[in-house]
């Protein structure tokens, strides 16, 4: 029996490879996680996964058979589309073009077919293949090797357009983040295959996955963290959604614009949506910048930013004495209340009560 040797690199690629299948099956199945846009991450996790099998048992020269199944299949046209519509759904939530999107399935689909038509005849032996279509086999493969260069930048520069082109919130640099770091993997990814398509010759891919470990790693540590802050602000809304709403006291208020404007924090929290602007506000109450800032001032003494943040610490004392948020951190009963940082939640919470939600929610 032939001794393989495994390399300390090796080690450490492979189980960063199983580490990235088994986040990919948590974000798929586990009940915290799931969701539809998580799932096309979870998809990608997957897809890169059985990718770092395949290359690992390439690089270690062995078993040809699993090898070759899973060559069968151009994995490169399919993690980068996954990738792309997780960022596109992520970033427009509203959106309703996700089916439109669905060419983009495409080239994995035709590829993927054709690279079978020919395995099965020259891998598997199962049937012979017409000369004038073996004399095109080169062709092919060199085709395959150019769009694997180009179909990833391609993707890259898509998602660039639906994240980092855009002014986000916090849920969003987490994306930014993700992005930067897959799309240096994909990129080096890209080199590999560059030398391969210009000198016939495919390189170990043990450093690329080396590196993908950190990413990984990274990804189990701050990207559940995340999705745990997403799942338990969903959970949150869903709990405030069904609490009585109390009556509105507008005793004191010296306008009926000032009552419009509190009916739209008491009914619609408005106040929750943490890119929630003052330009949004007078547009909703038909007001104009400076008279809305008017009216604040006259019935509160504040200004906009501090009435709004005022609010949104009201909405947080409350949650925090009540045990049916006991369960949730600071940081996501914060985020969910409007605050678009744990630096802005903390430093206008204390701002107000002199404490900190810790301390707050201890005394």
């Amino acid at each position: 029996m032939q001794s393989i040797n495994i390399s300390f690199l090796e080690i450490i690629s492979l189980v960063a490879t199983l580490h990235c299948l088994v986040l990919s099956l948590v974000i798929l199945f586990s009940k915290f996680y799931k969701s539809k846009n998580n799932k096309y991450l979870g998809f990608t996790l997957l897809i890169i996964a059985v990718v770092g099998i395949n290359n690992w048992f390439w690089d270690i020269g062995s078993n040809p058979m699993l090898i070759s199944f899973l060559d069968l299949f151009l994995w490169q046209f399919l993690y980068p589309t996954t990738l792309f519509i997780f960022f596109y759904k992520t970033s427009n939530p509203t959106s309703d073009n996700t089916r439109r999107l669905s060419f983009l399935y495409l080239p994995f689909i035709i590829l993927s077919t054709l690279n079978i038509y020919l395995s099965l005849s020259t891998t598997f032996q199962l049937y012979n293949l017409p000369d004038i279509v073996l004399n095109y086999r080169l062709l092919f493969y060199k085709t395959i090797s150019f769009l694997s260069i180009v179909f990833p930048i391609y993707m890259i520069v898509l998602s660039y357009k639906y994240t980092l082109a855009k002014k986000n919130s916090l849920s969003k640099k987490w994306l930014k983040y993700l992005l930067a770091f897959l799309s240096l993997i994909i990129l080096f990814g890209v080199v590999l295959e560059s030398y391969r398509f210009l000198f016939l010759e495919k390189l170990p891919l043990t450093y690329l996955w080396t590196f993908s470990s950190i990413f990984i790693y990274w990804l189990t540590y701050n990207g559940m963290y995340q999705f745990k802050l997403s799942n338990d602000q969903y959970e949150i809304r869903e709990i405030t959604k069904k609490t009585k709403k109390k009556p509105i006291d507008t005793v004191n208020s010296k306008s009926s614009h000032f009552k419009n404007l509190m009916f739209l924090i008491e009914e619609n929290k408005i106040h929750h949506n943490s890119n929630l602007s003052r330009d949004r506000v007078a547009e909703l109450l038909e007001l104009s910048n400076s008279y809305l800032s008017q009216i604040i001032k006259e019935n509160t003494s504040a200004n906009f930013s501090d009435y709004i943040n005022s609010h949104r610490i009201k909405d947080v004392k409350q949650m925090l004495k009540d045990p049916t948020f006991d369960k949730y951190s600071l940081l996501s009963i914060g985020l969910e209340c409007g605050f678009n940082s744990k630096t802005s939640f903390y430093t206008n919470f204390k701002k107000e009560t002199g404490l900190t939600p810790k301390e707050y929610k201890n005394k």
